[in-house]
């Protein structure tokens, strides 16, 4: 866990939340999404941890299947997450995209969700760094139509 915390700390706010979708995402696309490399990097990061995660697990005798477990990381809108980062509209990333508007939405919500209870998470640990830079995650992704009041 110390390298996972030590990786978080030199990530940028896009990498936070392109890393965060991957939790979030219950989508099963069509065909594997390409990702971008410096994304993949992140990805990759990120399995690596849930495969040991999985392990520990598995070593526990707690019942579980780690290639099932590790299936459910799915890259599938951490390129979109990196985009709206970036200050990309949502028209703009619905053109790269053959994704449903409806699930875009709903898998960014979620994450926006997650991202509030990581840092109810890092505040209860006294982690206040860590804290800060997910509230900051919070900040640049609730706006625009996403997270209107509502859609009607």
């Amino acid at each position: 866990l110390h390298r996972v915390d030590r990786r978080q700390r030199q990530m940028c706010i896009r990498d936070r939340y392109g890393a965060l979708i991957v939790f979030g995402c219950e989508e099963n696309p069509k065909e594997s999404p390409r990702v971008k490399p410096e994304l993949d990097i992140l990805y990759q990061q990120i399995m690596d941890v849930a495969k040991r995660v999985g392990t520990v697990f598995q070593e526990s005798k707690m019942n579980i299947n780690v290639d099932e477990f590790l299936a459910k990381f799915k890259p599938a809108y951490m390129d979109l997450a990196f985009n709206w980062c970036k200050g990309a509209t949502f028209s703009e990333i619905l053109k790269g995209t053959d994704y449903f508007e409806g699930s875009i939405i709903r898998n960014f919500r979620r994450t926006e969700e997650l991202a509030r209870q990581l840092v109810m998470a890092t505040k209860a640990i006294g982690n206040t760094e860590l804290e800060n830079k997910f509230a900051e995650v919070i900040t640049k992704l609730k706006r625009d139509i996403i997270f209107a009041a509502s859609l009607y």
